[in-house]
């Protein structure tokens, strides 16, 4: 099956939440560069701060990132995280090696956004990295102080 139709069921919907997951070709560890992980870091507020979505909590992982994310209409899924990769990229003085594409789940309106973005950051924790997300420099959300 082709990428183009993979994808095809894809519908981006303003004010919908999504949580993503992009990663890098063949799982390179690109984040584990930290100036790279805070290029992607600075390239997520700026997806943000340009009105293009809502970022309610993200982790960056050695080679992929989770996002819980809601559009704001201005463009699609797609060209959301286009730009976001495109801009971290850019950030890091590098081509990021991204793998084409990316996963989305939509949430019901039922879904508590907290334990999605709990579940979000503690990924670190999960994958051995850290023994409590607060010694992992790279996440943030919302919900959670």
């Amino acid at each position: 099956m082709s990428y183009k139709n993979a994808t095809a069921h894809r519908h981006s919907i303003a004010g919908q939440e999504y949580l993503v997951t992009a990663c890098t070709q063949n799982r390179y560890p690109a984040f584990q560069d930290f100036n790279t992980a805070r290029a992607t870091v600075a390239a997520l507020r700026k997806t943000e701060e340009s009105g293009l979505a809502k970022v309610m909590a993200w982790v960056i992982m050695p080679d992929h990132l989770h996002l819980l994310m809601a559009l704001t209409g201005v463009g699609s899924l797609g060209d959301v995280l286009a730009h976001l990769k495109i801009q971290a990229s850019r950030n890091a003085g590098s081509k990021i090696p991204w793998q084409k594409g990316y996963h989305e789940r939509t949430l019901r309106r039922i879904e508590d956004r907290q334990d999605i973005a709990r579940y979000i950051i503690l990924n670190p924790v999960r994958a051995g990295i850290v023994r409590t997300v607060r010694e992992y420099p790279h996440w943030d959300s919302m919900y959670l102080g």
